[in-house]
């Protein structure tokens, strides 16, 4: 008996003792483009948005930051993962549904992905699991910030926060 006691105390203290595991992942389209070529780089304000979304970001531990090889997306990311000291992690845009499910495998910590206008909403709602934006990003939407929390354990909870950032865009 005094045996199954102390069984129960230590499954009783373990679970009392189990963490929460929290990823946060920071979804942006990338800034402002300089022209309407294939691959631009950014333009001024494509800059100086890259520059603010650093600053905003900057003190939220972010452990890894995802792109596409196209120079607007890694243009985006770079102020950030220089800060950070992080390399970019490339991702292809058009392999959404593998790139969310390894996503979703990290966790506790924190993620920036920067997307096109065609591609964040898929990533967002792919992480929410749920289908909170209904409609692709306008061409000329730069200043959208999406928050997506999952927490796996002790129980799965998942919450969405639509924000804006940097410069107002039409």
């Amino acid at each position: 008996m005094k045996n199954y006691f102390y069984l129960l105390f230590i499954v009783l203290f373990l679970s009392a003792c189990q963490r929460s595991v929290q990823s946060t992942y920071y979804i942006v389209r990338h800034g402002e483009k300089a022209d309407d070529t294939a691959d631009p780089v950014l333009s001024a304000a494509g800059q100086e948005r890259a520059e603010t979304l650093k600053k905003l970001l900057a003190d939220k531990n972010i452990s890894a930051v995802y792109a596409t090889s196209y120079q607007r997306t890694s243009l985006t990311a770079q102020p950030l993962a220089d800060a950070m000291q992080l390399s970019i992690q490339k991702y292809d845009p058009r392999k959404q549904k593998p790139f969310i499910e390894d996503l979703k495998n990290i966790e506790g910590k924190n993620v920036l992905i920067v997307g096109h206008s065609n591609t964040v909403r898929h990533i967002a709602n792919g992480l929410f699991e749920q289908d909170t934006l209904k409609k692709d990003l306008e061409e000329t939407d730069f200043d959208n910030l999406y928050i997506v929390k999952r927490q796996t354990a002790p129980q799965k909870k998942l919450s969405f926060t639509a924000k804006t950032y940097g410069k107002p865009t039409p």
